[in-house]
């Protein structure tokens, strides 16, 4: 499906646009029909798209599926606007700007007459007060490719001159989250907000203000006094875990080494700073007693649940109110289950299962595929089920919420695998509530929820002792992650110590042991 919307940019239109996305996602009736029609007619017939596909591209562009809407000036071929949801929010039943100056990226993309190569080049950040001098700027170009390529060189220097003046908070969320978005749009908000969180006393500095020096006083605020015992004993000498702080230092790092490409600056000297020394952590995975527990608790609320919305029909039903649906039917009383046994089972990321669809299973082949769009590190991959897996998903296709959530959508193929219990069609986000519960009743300690792909993926390095085969599994992009479980199939040094058993004397034991 096109991301793409041809239109005369305009003010007046742009503001239509955006009523009818805000009329779109939020509430329909709010436009008078009359009017309603109007603008969708003129939208559509510009664009030559039918209602139903600017509809899916409104829709679409909300929720992350794409990554911008792109904006193409009627008569003006090349030029276009790129609009990306995280320069917008929802305002009640409206979709508004979070900053009117700039509220998305204005592009022109032509062939140079020289080499004939097309090129695309960035004229700034769009508004719509300000887009008519974009307008003038690409016909001076079109009229004259050299004196045009001229011109727009002269105005990319002028905003490289110019964008020493740049805030950190006004970089990043402009040219950082945009290179961040095409990199990987699941992740791109998330960047952000770790040098926004970190460093919030340095973004309204100028982006060429911040140095090596200032982020070495920030860490400074993050250290601990440690007494000589502590430090013989290894203890960190930070307030923060070294992964959160080398996270924020690399973060901020990569930032300014985006603006030294970009040329808004000259050059930084973040590479100056101490590399973070991180220890291996502790690989957490379930003992067989701790993994009978947490079935048990798992089985013992899937029950308690079918038998309270037994009671509940029983209840409504005498008394001639409305009833929720029999699940005679399904085994599950709701997605927690499912959702445990089937990350337990196949290791894939908690977030790529919850954004993943029904079409992403093959009960033939009985592979789940990983799409690109969704996984956290844009890697595709195809994990096999096993017995349990497949069995979970047979039985958890049953239950009714995926009538519900067929019932919500236009297309089959985009029926969620876990559909929201509140929104069937949404996806659902988090089970974090129901897990806590659960391990508290398993009385299994020291154990996230994530730490169910650190057991899958130890059982099968202690099974099989392919360390490319577990990486492959866990869909990483390098060999040196899955290292970290390396030392579970490494059994040459426990049978090194074991040898001193052998050649030990009778009575060279400690007295418990004779």
């Amino acid at each position: 499906m096109s991301k793409s919307i041809s239109l005369s940019i305009s003010p007046l239109c742009y503001k239509q646009l955006l009523k009818v996305s805000g009329a779109i996602l939020f509430a329909p009736d709010r436009i008078e029909e009359s009017e309603y029609k109007a603008i969708i007619n003129k939208l559509t017939k510009q664009s030559d798209i039918s209602t139903k596909a600017l509809t899916k591209i409104v829709n679409d562009w909300w929720l992350d599926n794409v990554p911008y809407i792109t904006l193409n000036q009627l008569y003006l071929p090349g030029l276009n606007v790129r609009l990306y949801k995280s320069k917008f929010r929802k305002s009640g039943k409206n979709i508004k700007p979070l900053n009117f100056d700039e509220q998305g990226a204005v592009y022109y993309r032509y062939r140079d007459t020289s080499n004939q190569k097309l090129l695309t080049k960035k004229l700034g950040a769009f508004a719509p007060h300000t887009f008519k001098v974009m307008i003038d700027t690409v016909k001076k170009l079109k009229a004259s490719n050299e004196l045009g390529i001229n011109l727009l060189s002269e105005q990319m220097q002028g905003n490289k001159a110019n964008v020493t003046t740049i805030t950190l908070n006004e970089f990043l969320y402009g040219p950082f989250l945009e290179k961040k978005i095409e990199e990987n749009p699941k992740t791109a908000d998330k960047k952000v907000k770790v040098v926004t969180r970190n460093f919030s006393k340095l973004l309204n500095l100028n982006v060429n203000e911040i140095n090596a020096d200032k982020i070495r006083s920030w860490l400074k605020t993050k250290e601990r006094k440690l007494t000589q015992r502590q430090i013989n004993a290894g203890e960190s000498r930070w307030v923060l875990k070294p992964s959160t702080l080398k996270e924020a230092v690399c973060t901020i790092r990569s930032c300014l080494q985006l603006a030294k490409e970009q040329g808004v600056i000259t050059d930084h000297d973040l590479y100056t700073l101490p590399r973070f020394k991180m220890d291996n952590e502790i690989i957490r995975y379930l003992s067989e007693q701790e993994e009978l527990r947490l079935y048990k608790a798992i089985n013992k609320r899937n029950l308690t649940k079918l038998e309270q919305r037994t009671s509940t029909i029983a209840h409504r039903t005498e008394r001639n109110l409305p009833a929720p649906q029999q699940l005679n039917d399904c085994e599950f009383a709701d997605h927690v289950t499912p959702f445990i046994i089937l990350f337990k089972e196949t290791g894939i990321r908690p977030g790529t299962l919850m954004n993943s669809r029904w079409t992403d299973v093959d009960f033939e082949s009985r592979f789940f595929r990983i799409r690109k769009s969704i996984d956290k590190r844009a890697l595709a991959n195809f994990v096999p089920l096993n017995d349990l897996a497949f069995a979970t998903l047979k039985e958890w296709r049953k239950h009714h919420i995926h009538e519900q959530c067929l019932s919500s959508i236009d297309k089959k193929v985009d029926a969620w695998l876990f559909p929201s219990p509140r929104t069937p069609s949404q996806q659902l986000t988090t089970i974090k509530t129901a897990w806590r519960r659960l391990i508290k009743k398993a009385s299994i300690e020291n154990f996230r929820f994530y730490d169910l792909r650190h057991d899958f993926a130890s059982k099968i390095m202690m099974r099989t002792g392919n360390i490319y085969l577990v990486s492959h599994l866990l869909n990483h992009r390098q060999i040196e992650t899955t290292k970290r479980y390396a030392h579970l199939m490494d059994k040459s040094k426990l049978l090194a110590v074991q040898t001193l058993d052998s050649c030990r004397q009778k009575g060279a034991l400690p007295e418990f042991l004779k």
